[in-house]
């Protein structure tokens, strides 16, 4: 209840700070000079939209904002001189693509689409190394495998940030030999808001959920009577959904000094913000290594997608 007490707050809590933040942000904007050898080039920021899914996008901007003017406090950073923070996907992607953006927030989903152009030998992300998927049944309803979900009606949550979900699903019942889900269970069917994939399972109206952890964590909290009904069949391992990178050719003497303070940021308050938009305990610094289970499934499903249906042409 307490992590929802704070997102009711959340753009009240900004509007003060953002006040601040305007003042640095003005005087630190960059107007256009080129920058010298031994200074960074203006720093062009910005996160996808899939990345803050349900939160409006002002109170996100917002966030973005405050933190950035921290930053600019204490580095030779300057920003661009116009910011949009938040962006739809398919601009950001195609500004990756172009080198127009130095510093952004993706999912795993999006990385895919943009490989090629993002530096990952250092990117920042949530400290506790990723979140876990969960397929979530009722006690007492007889299910103890996956094969016990035959016929039964599966919700699954669909939001563009936990986007491994269905293809993680979909490659676990693979492995057991059981075929495709969508031709396994009665009925297959997504819904964005999280109460409405936990919810019908308390109330007898579906058999099955794929949540992640910390959305059935928070169903918890604020409902503990749903522990004594529901149980977790199968989790999944912890895997990385959204990441902070740099593009392939930001020079790395940059970086280093970016990202550190990124991370020296944690305890202060403008970081309190963003780490509430982004359900975090606090970021770190990981290496490429740390997608490879997400991309693993990602990939693993997209093959057997194709070789079905190259199978049924």
């Amino acid at each position: 209840m307490a992590r929802f007490a704070q997102f009711a707050h959340f753009a009240v809590a900004l509007t003060g700070a953002l006040a601040v933040a305007a003042a640095v942000l003005c005087s630190s904007t960059s107007l256009g000079a080129a920058p010298a050898d031994d200074e960074p080039p203006p720093l062009r920021i910005a996160i996808s939209d899939r990345v803050i899914f349900g939160v409006n996008p002002s109170d996100a901007g917002t966030a973005i904002a405050v933190w950035a003017s921290e930053i600019l406090k204490t580095t030779n950073f300057r920003l661009a001189s116009e910011q949009n923070w938040v962006q739809p996907s398919d601009k950001l992607l195609s500004r990756v693509r172009s080198g127009s953006i130095d510093l952004f927030c993706v999912t795993v989903q999006e990385y895919r689409q943009i490989a090629e152009h993002v530096d990952t030998s250092r990117i920042i992300t949530d400290e506790r190394g990723g979140d876990e998927l969960l397929i979530v049944v009722r006690e007492g309803s007889g299910i103890k495998t996956l094969a016990d979900l035959k016929g039964k009606s599966v919700i699954l949550h669909d939001n563009p940030t936990i986007n491994t979900a269905e293809a993680w699903l979909t490659v676990t019942f693979l492995k057991e030999g059981l075929g495709f889900p969508k031709n396994v269970v009665g009925s297959l069917s997504k819904h964005a808001k999280l109460s409405q994939v936990v919810l019908p399972l308390y109330f007898d109206q579906a058999d099955v959920c794929v949540v992640t952890r910390i959305g059935f964590s928070t169903m918890v909290e604020m409902n503990p009577q749903l522990s004594r009904k529901l149980k977790v069949l199968l989790t999944s391992p912890p895997t990385v959904s959204t990441f902070f990178a740099c593009r392939k050719d930001f020079p790395a003497r940059f970086k280093k000094s970016l990202f550190d303070r990124f991370v020296d940021l944690r305890a202060h308050p403008s970081t309190s913000q963003l780490l509430l938009l982004f359900h975090s305990p606090g970021f770190v610094v990981r290496d490429s290594s740390c997608l490879r289970t997400a991309l693993s499934i990602l990939d693993t499903y997209e093959q057997r997608r194709e070789m079905a249906a190259g199978r049924n042409r």
